[in-house]
């Protein structure tokens, strides 16, 4: 598929994984704007955009059209995450969680779809996770978020493919990003051995893990793609989880998780 000049916009895409990927499909001949919720980053390609907000989603997409006058990939990319025993998480904090990780994915998708429903094309690309198919202890809201975006991915595509959008998620394992930066913790965590232990191992396998890179390689392949598949995963680390969720039971695969994140 020829993908010079097409029309891109990533939510969240000033760091980490989106930025990387936004430097790849600008280097590639695509017409690239990112996202960011700082008014004093906004410039050329770079739009103001908070995802929980309903106005400002529809100001941000408007402002794409106004430029651009179509949006050929959205990639939904923004995300934060959330640490700490759950028992201990507030019902505010998860609510919150889920603005940002769940429904802001599907307020932009809202926004956009009309506006690909009319070209008759589009490829919506929604950034998941490998958490949001194994659970991680001290993790559990973000990976029941990535879960329950992942899902709904699968089901948009089916629902909206004969009109000619495609929807495909990309699930990272540990990247080498500043991610653990932007993390929010349960109050009280810092006083929970087991899990500031767990969060340490998280953090470690954030630095040691894939280059972004290859996750922003993966998405390229998904946007140069007639059809995507419905999920790309992407490092080694994710390959072998997928392989013991297939071959042992779910309450070993627990043990395993338990071991290896220090809390037997």
């Amino acid at each position: 598929m020829n993908i010079k000049n097409k029309v891109v916009l990533i939510t969240g895409g000033t760091k980490g994984i989106g930025k990387v990927t936004a430097d790849l499909l600008t280097s590639k001949g695509m017409k690239v704007y990112v996202t960011t919720r700082k008014e004093e980053k906004v410039k050329d390609n770079v739009l103001l955009l908070d995802v929980t907000n309903e106005e400002l989603v529809k100001n941000c997409i408007d402002d794409v059209i106004k430029k651009e006058g179509k949006i050929d990939v959205l990639i939904n990319n923004a995300a934060y995450g959330l640490c700490g025993p759950i028992i201990d998480s507030t019902t505010e904090e998860i609510i919150e969680l889920f603005e940002t990780n769940f429904f802001g994915p599907h307020r932009v998708i809202k926004a956009v779809y009309p506006i690909m429903r009319k070209q008759g094309y589009g490829k919506i690309v929604n950034i998941s996770s490998y958490a949001g198919r194994l659970a991680v202890p001290y993790q559990g809201i973000y990976s029941a978020a990535k879960a329950a975006l992942s899902i709904y991915s699968d089901s948009l595509r089916m629902e909206i493919v004969n009109e000619g959008i495609d929807v495909c998620t990309i699930e990272p394992g540990d990247t080498k990003t500043d991610f653990h930066s932007s993390r929010t913790y349960t109050q009280g965590f810092e006083n929970n051995e087991k899990a500031k232990r767990a969060i340490e191992k998280m953090h470690r396998d954030e630095q040691s893990g894939s280059d972004p890179k290859a996750v922003a390689k993966k998405i390229l392949r998904a946007i140069k793609s007639k059809r995507s598949k419905p999920r790309y995963i992407v490092g080694l680390q994710v390959i072998l989880v997928t392989v013991v969720r297939h071959i042992f039971p779910r309450k070993f695969q627990q043990f395993l998780l338990r071991k290896y994140y220090g809390l037997n």
